[in-house]
């Protein structure tokens, strides 16, 4: 399979039907389909980047990093519905977010959420401290990972 990807901005109708899927999927997995932790309008394309991954020109995967703090990104609604483009989703996420200068990425997911939990493991993300408003919240868990340019 030939992924190909576009830098948008989370108003693309590509990227709005995408997170629509992630936001129902969620929903059955945890009862929360964690649309309160992403705001499109709080998206700064100076500093955020934002993609989406097609196969034979159908969207199968989105994802989108914000800044968390001094060379330091946070993913945000990852999601795919294709085998191997959610491999092909993170890596242009991190070499975008190494172009805008950032060195390590954090996020955070439902320990429920298994098949995300163990991707990230499986993409060399380890546990993390929790931060933000997940400080103290058992039913989510923080992950990280140094960018290696």
């Amino acid at each position: 399979m030939i992924f190909e990807h576009k830098k948008v901005e989370p108003n693309n109708i590509d990227f709005q039907l995408l997170v629509a899927e992630l936001n129902s999927s969620l929903s059955q997995i945890t009862n929360d389909s964690g649309e309160s932790s992403f705001s499109s309008g709080a998206f700064d394309s100076s500093k955020d980047g934002c993609i989406v991954v097609y196969l034979n020109k159908v969207a199968v995967a989105c994802g989108v990093f914000r800044y968390h703090q001094s060379e330091v990104c946070e993913l945000k609604r990852m999601y795919s519905n294709t085998s191997g483009a959610g491999t092909y989703l993170l890596e242009q996420l991190e070499s975008y977010a190494i172009e805008k200068g950032y060195k390590n990425a954090v996020l955070s997911t439902r320990r429920v959420n298994l098949k995300a939990v163990n991707f990230y493991l499986r993409n060399a993300y380890s546990e993390s401290d929790a931060y933000g408003k997940y400080v103290g919240v058992r039913r989510s868990i923080c992950l990280s990972k140094a960018l290696v340019t």
